[in-house]
């Protein structure tokens, strides 16, 4: 029997930068340049959604979880950032996966 569940993965990331980069500043960028990239629609049926905990000041990475359709949406939002607080930044996609265990492990 089919279900309206829709799929969905988990991509971490890492934020390259000479300081460090504080978590909200991070997410409001990646927000931003996802919401240009594919449109305030795009972004809702994406249904991203930052795992809280995950992020680490320290290494400047975290793990975001997106609907599967739009994981090469967020990889290209990805390149569009350039600065974060005015600080020349380079955001990268690790890994992708459909389960949050495989990205820490």
């Amino acid at each position: 029997m089919p279900t309206l569940r829709e799929n969905k993965r988990y991509v971490s990331f890492d934020v390259t930068s000479e300081t460090e980069i504080d978590y909200k500043s991070t997410k409001e960028a990646i927000n931003t340049s996802f919401t240009n990239y594919v449109g305030t629609l795009g972004v809702s049926k994406a249904g991203i959604i930052f795992v809280d905990n995950s992020y680490n000041p320290k290494t400047r990475s975290g793990i975001i979880k997106i609907n599967n359709k739009y994981v090469d949406h967020l990889k290209a939002s990805f390149a569009l950032i350039n600065k974060i607080n005015k600080q020349p930044v380079i955001v990268k996609s690790l890994k992708c996966s459909g389960m949050i265990n495989k990205l820490n492990g």
